[in-house]
């Protein structure tokens, strides 16, 4: 019999109340049996309860056996004896006083073999309850599960009191993981049964939750237990089987449990089918396990006498101790060295970790440790945070409290630029060293790190929060912050108000608390509004704003006490002492050294060498990318100073090297002026945002460079200066007293302008915009009095707009000048630009005296029907060639004036002189002769001719057919008249193909110059978008770069892509306006062709929180990537279609949209469209449609615009608000929402649609010119047939007029 113990002795007779005693037997065939009996007599026969002990053997052996066949116990042999956990045994009877009621005592049964079993079949039942089975997370990662059961192994070692070693030893070998604490241990007991380490939903630790919310930081206190199933999980993630021994203080024995990895997925699939049914039948999950005596190598670890030892057998993966190390060391760092907890200061070790052997304290890997050893040793920026929320009153218990809270403090730790390299570059660089690396760079590498309970969370590497931020900011100020603000990491300690995930890598992204954290900085979300934030710094309350302004103020005195941009340049240095111009240079030092050689990255920049910056880079490189030239590096103070900032000096491209840096050096004193060259950070080239330029590109952007300078000035012609609203242009001849023109106007061409294009010249593009002055003079020459200067008139002007044409020089005349032109002579105007190698130009004006006309007319009448006797007329007749437009020479004898006619000169007869005698002529008919002493033709100007026969010929006076001569006269003056026509015609024909052939060039090159830019900007765009660490659209536009067959990827395939990659604008004006009506979330919103495809970019854990290891989730994490916070996706098959009409001759299939009217019945003023039809779509996408064969453009585009208007001002948009529906902007940045909310102020958005210039639009014209191009050629083929057909005819009335002339139809009557 037992000996009544003193608790033993404690347990009293209750009388009438129900008694159970519960017993477990390990039977010495590895089989166990529970007995259980309910109000038994004080003492049992032993026979009698090994007799009910062997029934109950064969019914459960029947129910549950294995199918292995058992040895057989011998039941009826005299050697039976039961043995407790203390070596006690039991043969002659059972008192059940000697037994604690309602407990489970575990009891060994021997039969006298010698063959004695350590194991027993289903020993621990490990039934989870219902609520637990609904939380199971579908699997862990490897790292996730070990670190799971170092938990618990942490949790166990910190209910040691000072006097017990708290030690966790971790061994990893090819065959077995082994986990090993001196925790207080397990054993059989009710109380600290083993059955609960392997019992889901029975940790031991989860009530202890509200203990671990408040004190002081780094809140170690690890009562991590949320979910209770950490241990068997954990443990078959990791292999195929487990042995969990466990021993208490007080126990002589070791508790044994055994989990099998196929054995527990089938029950565990089995139960969760029951418990989803509501069925409880069988409802059981039961393992084995056993009791033995403790090991030596086990009791030496432990002085104490407790220990829990997890063994897995059978690894599924390798593990590389050292990375092992060092992740232990980054998880546990304050648990395994910490100086916030001594108040000597001095660093402790709160529980010894060991991982094969070796201390990790003595270790120098980890990110911590390395990041530590980096940091600079200026005073951090420290934060407390209180957070309230009031509790559901739907969800919360009744014994809850009614606000729930949390604690966070915040440590934001600078990492200074030393000698001229970035601190967390250094970071990364060991990391990678060490076999530790991450995929991250200076840009996307995380600057938040979290911790819970002192716990590291290894998946909650987020972005900057809020208040770290500074993109709203503009000057160089703001350009400096946002430089050192990528130099702060800031490293968040929680309590256990925070809520993890399941798996415990990341807080609950729905959780109240976790929201409120990513956004402080911000004003609260709709979703935050409950929850309360106290902010504290030194004990002092602070609002968002105080929050911000310490914030930054703390980044400049970091960055002036510790960054040291550029130790040293590769040369020797020039200093240059209270520099004048710090502003100008953009430093604060009073004394800077000057390089010409700085070595960055590894790589050598020299003073000379090309650079490209690329948009965004600092201040004064916003919009487009500039190229330069390197002069001088600017390093502030002298070499070894703290603090000093680094500067490259640079010429831009556009600007002449005159215009560039000088540095002084006179007598000993040094100045450095940068006169209108860029000062910019040395940081650029540590961004990636300076690049190196090759000759190659260089000299094409001289060349474009070059087109685009001012080349020549122009004046504008009559028509031009029509379009432009002006009477202007200076005539090329004009009498005297002409009144002179209202205005000139004057205009810079630049060098690609080409004079044929005339029909362009009032385009914007064949115009430079300068700002520099012209000036006007006037010259004057007289035959009478020489040469002389009209230094009265003498004008300067400056480039204004007229009509949207920008840099006109417009000179008034007539008000300023009214009698100008009254003196015959010549005017010479020449105009020249100041400052520029633009070549001058002199326009000179005739001024001619007003022409006398007189005309004298000789009637010859037949009086009594008789001719006047006409005297013998003396006639000399020059043979006179005249040349053709063509070449051709036409000989002509003739007293006639030549009339120019096009390009051809046709013979017009004088009327001969006369001279009279006594011999009558008849004049036939009687009628009357009418002649004129001159032509009838005015001469022709530029005339061509030579006398090459002048010897005069004699004829006889004889009757003449003047009407046969004038009639021929008239037929050749027709003819040439129609040659004139056809030259012109052709003349005309020829100048249109010469201009068709330069627009076709200057829109090929526009197309191509139009591509290439787009190309670049589009990569900038991704590359933007990438840098923005930890988001979806960053995995994403990765994972698009990425082949798919390289990852397995099954969610991408309904995926279109981000919203911002979809289309194209016409104008970055027009981009930044549309890209600051959608938002951000807007732009980088994922477009997928179904909902289906949208919800499969995530998974979801059984309580609702998202599951990073599948999907998009999981595809980043092999992108060595994370994404936090939510994103938007947008479904195209759920959106509501465009369903009008198509504009039908647009490639871009742009929506018929009726054009907006106004009460009055017009069209407002301003309006350039509707914001759906200005996006291009690209190429790619255009034909993309659903499946109900709706494109991009009537789904997504009109959901995303609508109808909105744009714009041209706001002035416009505003004064068309009686016509706007639904919302309008501006293109100079107004916005007006379809509520009727106004967006103010003025918005910078960093994603923005790429511009490109309507490609389509410029193709299209280009197949206009070419058949404008066959029309013409036809033409002049046409004309040209003509030309020559009408000049053959022509040269043979010629000729019959040269033989009429000289011999044939005139007989000339010679006199005596």
């Amino acid at each position: 019999m037992l000996q009544r113990t003193k608790k033993s002795q404690m347990l009293e007779d209750h009388g009438d109340k129900d008694r159970a005693y519960r017993f477990k037997i390990l039977l010495p065939n590895g089989t166990s049996v529970c007995l259980t009996f309910q109000n038994p007599k004080p003492t049992m026969p032993f026979g009698d309860f090994i007799q009910r002990l062997e029934e109950e053997y064969s019914l459960t052996y029947r129910r549950f056996s294995s199918g292995k066949r058992k040895r057989d116990i011998d039941w009826k042999g005299g050697c039976l004896f039961l043995e407790d956990a203390n070596d006690r045994k039991i043969r002659g009877e059972m008192n059940f006083k000697n037994f604690k009621p309602h407990e489970c005592h575990i009891l060994k049964l021997h039969d006298g073999s010698h063959e004695s079993a350590y194991t027993f079949e289903n020993m621990w039942d490990l039934t989870p309850v219902t609520d637990i089975l609904k939380e199971l997370p579908e699997e862990y990662t490897f790292e996730t599960a070990l670190a799971d059961l170092i938990d618990n192994s942490l949790q166990a070692v910190w209910a040691n009191d000072r006097r017990h070693k708290k030690l966790i030893s971790v061994d990893v070998a090819d065959d077995v993981i082994s986990i090993f604490d001196t925790g207080p241990g397990m054993d059989g007991s009710d109380e600290h049964c083993i059955v609960k380490w392997g019992k889901m939903g029975a940790s031991l630790h989860r009530s202890l939750r509200e203990q671990a919310i408040g004190g002081r930081p780094p809140y170690l206190t690890p009562f991590f237990g949320m979910f209770g199933y950490g241990g068997p999980l954990a443990s078959m993630q990791l292999g195929r089987h487990a042995l969990v021994s466990s021993k208490t203080k007080d126990s002589r024995k070791v508790y044994t449990l055994h989990l099998d990895r196929e054995a527990l997925l089938t029950g565990s699939n089995s139960n969760i089918q029951k418990k989803r049914r509501g069925s409880d039948s069988d409802s059981n999950w039961k393992t084995d396990g056993g009791m033995r005596d403790p090991l030596e190598d086990e009791i030496s670890k432990t002085p104490h006498g407790s220990f829990t030892k997890v063994e897995i057998f059978k690894p599924k993966s390798k593990l590389d101790i050292s990375q092992l190390q060092c992740k232990l060391k980054d998880i546990y760092f304050p648990y395994i060295q910490c100086d916030e907890e001594s108040k000597s200061g001095k660093t402790i070790t709160p529980v010894n970790f060991e991982v094969n052997g070796v201390d990790l304290a003595e270790i120098e890997g980890g990110e911590i440790a390395i990041t530590n050893v980096h940091s600079c040793n200026g005073p951090d920026f420290v934060l407390q945070l209180h957070f309230s929320c009031k509790q559901d009153s739907m969800t919360k218990s009744p014994d809850s409290k009614a606000y729930i809270q949390a604690n966070a403090r915040l440590k934001c730790a600078y990492f200074p630029m030393v000698e001229g390299k970035e601190n967390i570059e250094k970071i990364l660089e060991r990391l990678e060293s060490d076999g530790c690396g991450t995929s991250e760079n200076f840009e996307t590498y995380s600057r938040v790190s979290i911790r819970r309970l002192g716990r590291l969370l290894p998946d909650a590497r987020w972005a900057r929060l809020p208040f770290m931020e500074f993109k709203q900011k503009k000057g160089d100020k703001a350009d400096l912050l946002k430089i050192c603000c990528l130099r702060v990491k800031c490293f968040i300690e929680t309590d256990a108000g925070f809520n993890p995930t399941p798996s415990k890598t990341n807080l609950a992204h729905h959780s109240p608390f976790t929201t409120s954290l990513r956004n402080l900085g911000n004003q609260p979300l709709e979703n935050e509004k409950d929850v309360r934030i106290k902010i504290y710094r030194d004990g002092n309350h602070l609002t968002l704003s105080q929050l911000k302004k310490e914030y930054e103020d703390w980044i400049l005195q970091m960055h002036e006490r510790y960054d040291d941009e550029a130790h040293c340049g590769e040369d020797q240095p020039v200093l240059v002492v209270s520099p004048a111009n710090k502003k100008a240079l953009r430093i604060s030092s009073e004394v800077a050294r000057v390089h010409k050689s700085l070595k960055r990255k590894g790589v050598t920049w020299k003073c000379g060498q090309k650079i490209k910056l690329l948009r965004g880079a600092c201040a004064g490189v916003h919009n487009n990318n500039v190229y330069a030239t390197i002069e001088y590096f600017l390093l502030e103070g002298l070499e070894g100073d703290p603090g000093g900032g680094a500067r490259i000096i640079c010429r831009p491209l556009s600007l002449s090297v005159d215009k560039g840096c000088i540095l002084k050096i006179n007598d000993g004193d040094t100045s450095l002026d940068i006169r209108d060259s860029l000062s910019v950070p040395v940081s650029v080239i540590d961004s990636g945002k300076c690049l190196a330029v090759e000759s190659n590109e260089w000299d094409n952007q001289l060349e474009k460079q070059r087109q685009k300078s001012p080349s020549t000035i122009d004046l504008l012609d009559v028509e031009e200066c029509q379009e432009l609203g002006v009477d202007g242009a200076l005539p090329v001849d004009a009498p005297a007293g002409k009144v002179p023109p209202e205005v000139i106007v004057a205009v810079v061409r630049p060098a690609s302008y080409v004079s044929s294009c005339a029909s362009k010249t009032l385009d914007q593009k064949y115009i430079a915009r300068t700002n520099l002055k012209m000036f006007m003079e006037v010259e004057f020459r007289s035959d009478a009095e020489g040469l002389r200067n009209v230094r009265d008139i003498s004008a300067c002007a400056v480039p204004e707009p007229r009509k949207g044409i920008q840099g006109l020089y417009i000179f008034p005349l007539k008000s300023k000048y009214p009698a100008l032109f009254q003196t015959s002579g010549v005017y010479t105007f020449s105009f020249h630009l100041t400052e520029s190698n633009c070549k001058h130009v002199e326009k000179r004006v005739l001024i001619k005296q007003a022409p006398i006309v007189e005309y004298k007319e000789i009637q010859f009448t037949c009086p009594n029907g008789k001719a006047p006797v006409i005297g013998t007329p003396k006639m000399e007749f020059d043979e006179i060639q005249v040349q053709s437009s063509h070449g051709k020479v036409l000989p002509l004898q003739d007293s006639s004036s030549i009339q120019q006619v096009g390009n051809l000169m046709v013979p017009v007869m004088k009327a001969p002189k006369v001279e009279y005698d006594e011999s009558p002529i008849p004049c036939p008919n009687e009628k009357i002769f009418l002649l004129q002493d001159s032509s009838s033709l005015p001469q022709a100007q530029n005339l061509e001719a030579s006398n090459v026969n002048k010897e005069k010929i004699p004829y006889q006076v004889f009757e003449l057919s003047l009407a046969q001569i004038c009639e021929l006269e008239k037929d050749l003056h027709q003819s040439g008249m129609q040659i004139g026509d056809m030259e012109k015609n052709l003349d005309a024909l020829n100048k249109e193909k010469a201009v068709i052939e330069q627009d076709i060039y200057v829109v090929q090159a526009s197309v191509e110059r139009c591509n290439s830019d787009y190309c670049s900007m589009k990569a900038e765009l991704k590359h933007r978008i990438e840098s923005m660490s930890h988001t979806a659209a960053s995995t994403l536009c990765n994972l698009l770069r990425v082949p798919s067959q390289e990852l397995s990827n099954d969610f991408m395939g309904g995926v279109i892509g981000l919203v911002a990659l979809l289309g194209s604008t016409g104008s970055s004006e027009l981009s930044r306006i549309l890209s600051e009506y959608l938002g951000e979330d807007q732009m980088l919103a994922v477009v997928c062709r179904s909902f289906a495809a949208a919800v499969a970019l995530e998974k979801y854990e059984h309580n609702g929180e998202v599951d990073s290891r599948h999907a998009l989730y999981a595809a980043a994490a092999k992108l060595g990537r994370s994404i936090n916070g939510r994103f938007l996706v947008i479904s195209l098959e759920d959106i509501q279609p465009y369903t009008g009409d198509f504009d039908g001759g647009d490639p871009q299939r742009k929506l018929a949209l009726p054009y907006p009217i106004l009460p009055s019945g017009n069209t407002p003023d301003g309006f350039l469209g509707y914001a759906v039809n200005m996006v291009d779509l690209d190429e790619h996408h255009l034909h993309m449609t659903t499946a109900a064969g709706h494109g991009l453009r009537q789904t997504l585009f009109y959901f995303l615009f609508g109808e909105l208007h744009v714009y041209k001002t706001r002035q416009d948009m505003l004064a068309a608000r009686a016509c706007i529906k639904h919302g309008a902007v501006s293109l100079d940045g107004g916005i007006l929402r379809q509520t009727g909310a106004v967006s103010l102020g003025y918005g910078n958005p960093e994603i923005c649609f790429p511009v490109l210039r309507s490609v389509a639009v410029m193709k299209k014209k280009i197949e206009i010119y070419k058949e404008t191009m066959s029309a013409v050629i036809a033409a002049i083929e046409e004309f040209t047939k003509d030309h020559q057909k009408a000049l053959k005819k022509f040269r043979k009335k010629n000729k019959k007029w040269h033989e009429l002339a000289t011999v044939k139809e005139r007989r000339l009557i010679k006199t005596t």
